[in-house]
């Protein structure tokens, strides 16, 4: 394992630390602190997601477990922090329902892909969507933390999630027709003789 798998690894950790902590906002009153740590937990966890693409580049120790995990670990902790908000009354269904929709999708994609001996690594317009969604839910945590009545703020992470379903759905639907060929292609199995 090199450093990034273990950066991508303590993302993970640092997803179930979120889910308890944005529970423990669930319930008003919500403690300031604990708003404000869920915040500072999610936006140094999301730039382990920079990290640790960066030093793989730089080190040239690229992996297929970074390749495959790398994109687990960033829907696993945006949807935790979706689900949070929804919970919170930041998020509309819909929208987490979007989310979460085309990343089963995309994961579906790639276990096809795997059973056929190919690595499907993230691509530009997947970390587009990933940078939309990390900055929708930084956003939504902010709310979270200052006030969650407040009108302006409200507005902004509206248009962030209007952004953010755009570009989603736009990346699932870009994954599924370049990866089409690959989902309709019949391997040939030859008979025993």
């Amino acid at each position: 394992m090199t450093i990034p798998d273990w950066l991508t690894l303590a993302r993970v950790g640092a997803t179930f630390v979120l889910l308890i902590l944005l529970q423990a906002c669930a319930h008003p009153p919500v403690p300031v602190w604990t708003a404000w740590l869920a915040l500072l937990l999610f936006v140094a966890a999301a730039l382990t997601d920079w990290l640790d693409g960066h030093l793989a580049r730089k080190w040239k120790i690229e992996s297929d477990f970074g390749r495959l995990f790398d994109p687990l670990a960033d829907k696993l902790l945006v949807v935790v922090a979706f689900v949070g908000l929804l919970g919170a009354g930041l998020l509309p269904v819909w929208f987490v329902s979007l989310v979460v929709a085309r990343e089963f999708l995309i994961t579906g994609i790639r276990l096809v892909a795997g059973q056929k001996g190919v690595v499907l690594a993230a691509e530009s317009v997947g970390k587009h969507k990933t940078v939309t969604q990390m900055v929708t839910a930084t956003l939504g945590l902010l709310l979270l933390a200052l006030d969650p009545a407040h009108q302006t703020g409200r507005m902004v992470l509206e248009a962030a999630v209007w952004i953010t379903a755009v570009v989603t759905a736009g990346s699932g639907l870009w994954y599924l027709k370049a990866n089409y060929p690959l989902l309709v292609k019949h391997t040939i199995r030859r008979k025993k003789k």
